[in-house]
């Protein structure tokens, strides 16, 4: 990946908060213990640039060798850094192709509704009233 969005320490104390946060149990891996972390890590800050000043500002705050205490640190003093942490890590995590054949989670997929089920929004009449009033909408403007 030649434009990261975070530094290369920046990815290192990002994984090493997440290795707490999500540490290896049973058959699963910890979050460094993916091969692509800093991959799926970009990968979300790419999809949710909302997120960066947050996660930046984490980043900037904690004390990466006293991970455990940096994070009860972090969550008490800032918890929108905290939560967006959280959250970016939880994301990337899942984003690994590893981790979801482990959970047997195969990601989206298209389930088209079977003929018995296309007229369900029909059942309890739970539509008539919007059926009955008939179209109703406003021009949009040009």
């Amino acid at each position: 990946m030649t434009d990261q969005i975070l530094t290369n320490l920046e990815h290192e104390t990002f994984a090493t908060l997440a290795d707490v946060l999500i540490p290896a149990a049973e058959s699963m891996p910890s979050f460094s213990d993916l091969g692509a972390h800093k991959t799926h890590v970009e990968r979300v800050l790419t999809l949710r640039p909302e997120l960066q000043a947050d996660l930046r500002r984490a980043l900037a705050k904690v004390n990466a060798s006293l991970p455990n205490e940096a994070l009860e640190k972090l969550n008490m003093g800032d918890p929108q850094a905290f939560g967006t942490l959280g959250l970016v890590a939880s994301s990337a995590y899942y984003l690994d192709t590893e981790v979801r054949d482990l959970l047997g989670y195969p990601g989206q997929i298209s389930r088209p509704a079977s003929p018995e089920e296309e007229h369900d929004y029909l059942i309890d009449d739970l539509l008539q009233p919007v059926i009955d009033r008939g179209a109703i909408y406003r021009k949009a403007p040009d």
